[in-house]
């Protein structure tokens, strides 16, 4: 690269970099004032505890849940079983929505043939049948998640196939692209984008859905946590429940970014 391209380069990338930092500075700042005034509010007692509690209270709650558990079990162990309940039923939901959704969006007899089980599926209303299906052990819990991110993802993959330019396909076809050449240079990275983006609509659900899963007479898990403080009323419990999964979502979302940006480098270019 010359010496000029790279300086043009820079001068582009630049403001690029200025705005992310930017927008990271004003994030920083609109949690760190949520923070500063719960703080505040607590340690002035305007708080109601039996609502809202103080963040010394919660505090409290995190530490001996960290230190003793809850109800005998390890924190850790309650944090791990949501997590691999939910990316046990999105990994299932990706190997299997992302050929299906490419399929269908390929094929106008699939689509046809699936595309109304798929706008009539409605995976929340099918809770009783999973526990009469597969009891109330592990296996119905992530065959919830796995339902509501197959939904999502296949319907990305094949919406993202259908949006190929025709203009792409019939250069390719001139160019003398095989099927196969034409599937993986054309198809598959004009589809990406929307199966990505797909992907993180279906983590945030499972995520969201662990909760739902968890119902499901699990003994162990965050959710479970948090219906239990609920029930006894141990209500900084629930908060500090709340918070880790809020706490992990975000880390699950920023894995996806990170991946899609790795994978869609070149977009914007």
């Amino acid at each position: 690269m010359s010496v000029a391209l790279r300086a043009r380069t820079d001068r582009i990338a630049s403001p690029r970099r200025q705005r992310r930092l930017d927008r990271r500075v004003i994030s920083g700042i609109s949690v760190a004032t949520v923070l500063l005034v719960w703080v505040a509010c607590s340690f002035t007692g305007v708080l109601n505890p039996d609502k809202l509690p103080p963040v010394q209270a919660v505090a409290q709650a995190f530490w001996e849940l960290v230190i003793h558990g809850y109800e005998g079990v390890p924190f850790w162990k309650e944090i791990l079983a949501s997590v691999a309940r939910a990316l046990a039923g999105f990994l299932l939901a990706v190997l299997v929505g992302v050929p299906f959704g490419l399929l269908i969006g390929e094929s106008e007899t699939m689509a046809a043939i699936c595309t109304p089980f798929l706008g009539f599926l409605r995976p929340i209303a099918l809770i009783p049948l999973f526990i009469f299906y597969f009891g109330i052990g592990e296996a119905s819990k992530v065959a919830l998640i796995f339902i509501t991110a197959l939904w999502y993802i296949t319907l990305s993959a094949a919406s993202g196939v259908q949006a190929v330019s025709k203009d792409l396909l019939l250069a390719s076809q001139t160019l003398g692209f095989t099927k196969r050449q034409v599937f993986r240079h054309v198809i598959l990275p004009s589809a990406l984008p929307q199966i990505l983006t797909g992907m993180r609509v279906a983590m945030a659900l499972c995520w969201a859905l662990v909760v739902a899963a968890e119902l499901i007479a699990a003994q162990v898990g965050l959710g479970y946590m948090i219906m239990d403080a609920t029930t006894f009323f141990r209500i900084p419990v629930v908060y500090v429940g709340v918070g880790i999964i809020g706490l992990i979502g975000l880390v699950l979302e920023r894995s996806l970014i990170f991946l899609e940006k790795r994978l869609l480098h070149w977009q914007g270019r």
